[in-house]
């Protein structure tokens, strides 16, 4: 099926690995072209190797920390200098934090904020002139399931996220009339390497080998596996698509039919 992707350019942040890598794979398979970044220079470099080296695709990777402003518009430029155009912005940088109310700092919340909140913010602002001078475009937000299903010890980027839909829902309204589409997707509990690291840190707290932990979440799905990075790449590329043109301002839920609720 050709989702009219060949020769779009395709913007992703935390691009080096988990689901940002495999999303950046997934487009360079469907004939984007592909810039990425993130903060781990030599990590990033290694996933450009790789995907060229699969593909055969045109990549680039741009050292950025998404909490500077500078690094935001050196990437954007960047990517823009070398493929003339921009068509699509996938939002995916971010982190995690396990701990209740009292083990969050106010250095903790403002990172963790800076990152995630107000780095999306900023990305979509700074692409945005860029997707209207290319006629239109799509702006995809990876948003984790805390921020519509608020669980214990998953405060921190529970209420991030939360806002980050806000974000999605206000910005779709906004840019309708530049034919930018925003919608976002919100993987479940997904393998990668940050899932591992939360992982250890339930471990800890509920005295359990992340071993126990791994297997408990895995059973809490109704096909009792953990989302994998293709799962959720597989949606973003469906979302930057032609198939997704009529689809604005929503949320796509990646989590196996886990969530219950109806909105």
């Amino acid at each position: 099926m050709n989702l009219n992707l060949q020769g779009k350019t395709a913007l992703i942040t935390g691009g080096s690995r988990g689901i940002g890598k495999a999303i950046a794979g997934a487009f360079a398979a469907e004939g984007a072209r592909v810039a990425i970044c993130a903060r781990d220079e030599q990590k990033l470099l290694q996933t450009v190797e790789e995907i060229q080296a699969q593909y055969k695709s045109e990549i680039i990777g741009v050292k950025a920390n998404v909490t500077k402003l500078n690094d935001i518009r050196r990437f954007i430029s960047t990517a823009k200098k070398k493929f003339s155009r921009i068509d699509i912005l996938v939002n995916n940088a971010g982190g995690a934090f396990v701990g209740g109310i009292n083990a969050i700092s106010d250095e903790e919340w403002d990172n963790h904020i800076q990152l995630k909140l107000l780095g999306y913010i900023r990305m979509a602002r700074e692409a945005i002139p860029a997707l209207r001078e290319s006629g239109g475009g799509k702006i995809i937000n990876v948003i984790g399931m805390a921020g519509r299903d608020p669980v214990p010890h998953f405060m921190l980027p529970g209420v991030t996220n939360a806002a980050l839909m806000n974000f999605t829902k206000s910005l779709s309204r906004e840019l309708e009339g530049d034919h930018i589409t925003v919608n976002a997707l919100s993987p479940g509990t997904t393998d990668t390497p940050l899932t591992e690291q939360t992982v250890a840190s339930l471990a800890a707290l509920a005295a359990k080998t992340p071993e126990e932990v791994k297997a408990a979440i895995a059973a809490s799905f109704p096909n009792a596996r953990l989302a994998t990075t293709d799962d959720i790449a597989r949606v973003a590329v469906f979302l930057a698509s032609d198939m997704a043109n009529h689809l604005n301002g929503i949320t796509i839920n990646v989590d196996g039919g886990k969530t219950t609720s109806v909105w």
